[in-house]
């Protein structure tokens, strides 16, 4: 809705309800210029190991793995859980 908004210099409460005067050739370029931009994603994804420079395989790899979800980040443990993995550790090395 935002970039609705700056594309078209309208406010939201313009977009939800004067629809009538909104751009839609406008719209519609967008919308084409979103689906431009995933067509070419995939191509390179599709001709991935094709490239030989390893910069831009690498910066395929992060493109693609800045959008994969986070993992959750592990609740802290107790100092309990601490030391027992330190001692797990620790009878692991020696």
């Amino acid at each position: 809705m935002l970039r609705c908004c700056i594309t078209l210099s309208k406010t939201q409460h313009e977009i939800e309800n004067e629809y009538a005067w909104i751009d839609l050739p406008r719209l519609l370029e967008l919308s084409g210029e979103r689906r431009a931009k995933e067509l070419i994603e995939n191509i390179e994804v599709s001709s991935f190991p094709h490239y030989s420079d390893p910069k831009v395989r690498e910066s395929i790899m992060e493109r693609l793995q800045s959008k994969l979800p986070k993992p959750p980040k592990e609740p802290p443990k107790s100092a309990e859980e601490q030391y027992q993995a330190l001692l797990a550790r620790m009878k692991a090395g020696g």
